[in-house]
């Protein structure tokens, strides 16, 4: 198993608190807040509670599932000139939120940003908003968040 890093909640905390102040202080609000399945959901409960604004869930698994496919539960209810926020723990690869960035321009939606609690900077996506920075090339260490400890 490779090395880990532990990720407290007291550093979710903070790590919140830190895309909080980004958003405020780039004077750009969400109407809709959109976890990704599963690590991005509770980053992004935390945000739709900061902003009190609706949490939409997405599913997108790259990773630990057969299915690619990529899933916006209740976008019918979204207006397209919204601002969405799209929300993940982490930002590895670039690839999911490229699929779902895609996916989402198919239904129309003009105004969405990205956010990570960690971002890899050795890959060619960048997300918006993002807390902790990681290089990938030189720090292998799997992340283990709070929330994934039994």
């Amino acid at each position: 198993m490779p090395d880990r890093v532990f990720y407290s909640w007291n550093d979710f905390d903070n790590s919140i608190t830190d895309i909080e102040h980004q958003l405020l202080t780039d004077n750009w609000i969400p109407d809709y807040i959109v976890g990704v399945k599963r690590g991005g959901l509770i980053p992004a409960i935390a945000l739709s509670h900061r902003f009190n604004k609706p949490l939409i869930m997405m599913s997108c698994q790259l990773r630990d599932s057969e299915d690619n496919n990529v899933r916006l539960y209740e976008v019918n209810e979204l207006n397209r000139d919204s601002n969405i926020l799209i929300v993940d723990d982490i930002c590895d690869s670039g690839k999911t939120f490229h699929s779902i960035l895609d996916e989402l321009r198919v239904y129309g939606f003009k105004y969405t940003r990205t956010c990570a609690l960690f971002f890899n900077t050795s890959q060619n996506f960048h997300v918006h908003y993002k807390s902790i920075t990681i290089d990938r090339n030189k720090d292998k260490r799997w992340i283990l968040f709070p929330w994934e400890v039994s």
